[in-house]
């Protein structure tokens, strides 16, 4: 029998589109070639995208789908080097869990895109249906969309990742990189 107190491994989920990606950039690049426009993804100021742009839902997932099938490689991590945020967070004894919401096509690409940026991960979770984030394993869930976070119940909690499309939803927890909220996990 071992007379060390092991300490209890917590896990921090970290979303993929927007807070290790910033897909809204390749994103808003093909919507502005399909539509002869201009803008960029700090027009998109809600989360429900076709109450931005004269777009529908299911072109929001098609240009998605799309851009993560085709243009994968063009995707710009939110921040330079955010490979090494997730092993440094992996370091302070956490166990990283990337939990994403997507389209079955897109699945290799997501992990090729991780590998290319050698993003950190215990384990993968894609999603398919409409299980909310909420109710997977976790205690820390670091995420963009306001709707992922609103179901989250003590003793998980939640860092909300800022972006264009969750600045006026109430948060006491929000950060601008994920090395920003690495500082916050203790």
């Amino acid at each position: 029998m071992s007379s060390g107190t092991s300490r209890a491994v917590k896990t921090v989920a970290i979303d993929v589109d927007s807070v290790l990606a910033d897909v809204m950039v390749i994103w808003t690049d093909e919507y502005n070639k399909r539509r002869n426009v201009s803008i960029n993804k700090n027009d998109i100021i809600k989360w429900d995208i076709p109450t931005v742009l004269p777009i529908t839902p299911d072109e929001v997932y098609n240009y998605f789908s799309h851009v993560w099938r085709s243009r994968w490689r063009e995707i710009p991590p939110t921040e330079p080097n955010i490979g090494a945020v997730t092993e440094r967070i992996h370091r302070k004894g956490y166990r990283i869990s990337i939990i994403t919401k997507r389209e079955r096509p897109t699945v290799p690409y997501v992990a090729k895109w991780l590998d290319m940026h050698k993003v950190f991960a215990d384990d993968l979770l894609f999603i398919y249906d409409g299980v909310p984030k909420a109710d997977y394993p976790f205690d820390v869930l670091i995420d963009d969309a306001p709707k992922n976070l609103v179901d989250i119940v003590k003793p998980k909690s939640a860092i909300l990742f800022n972006q264009p499309w969750n600045r006026d939803f109430d948060w006491p927890v929000r950060v601008g990189t994920l090395s920003e909220a690495e500082r916050k996990l203790l």
